[in-house]
């Protein structure tokens, strides 16, 4: 797939892109860029989606194409966002009902990281107490 990076388009516009060919995994955006292997802390995390690449950039002028492939890490595509673009972002994947920051698993394809996010939809998540407390004294 093709994600098409430039300054007039939104990060929800890329959100979306990404999220047509990987449903169950999502790119979120980050002021501040993360070490391998580890999570964003969440005072970085931009989260207005009307957000532009141009603002996020300071006015540099970006008109590319990024070639997204499913056998690619999950480290290599924030890295090469990083690298060509000096945007950050985290991969998360779904968990059920929960998004989860991949960093743990940054070596797993996209193609892999999508499949554990599709069958964790199959699992039923639900509370089960342990003890249950209202029935004692």
């Amino acid at each position: 797939m093709k994600l098409h990076i430039s300054s007039d388009r939104t990060i929800g516009q890329i959100q979306d892109e990404f999220a047509a060919e990987y449903p169950n995994l999502k790119l979120v955006f980050f002021s501040k860029a993360h070490k391998a292997y580890k999570g964003s802390p969440a005072k970085y995390l931009i989260s207005d989606r009307e957000t532009t690449i141009g603002s996020m950039l300071q006015g540099k002028e970006v008109h590319a194409e990024l070639f997204v492939e499913p056998e690619m890490p999950v480290w290599q595509l924030e890295r090469l966002f990083e690298l060509e673009y000096h945007l950050h972002i985290q991969v998360f994947r779904r968990s059920g009902n929960t998004w989860l920051e991949t960093s743990v698993t940054d070596d797993l394809s996209l193609e892999d990281q999508e499949v554990k996010g599709k069958d964790s939809l199959r699992h039923q998540y639900q509370f089960v107490d342990p003890l249950d407390y209202k029935e004692q004294d």
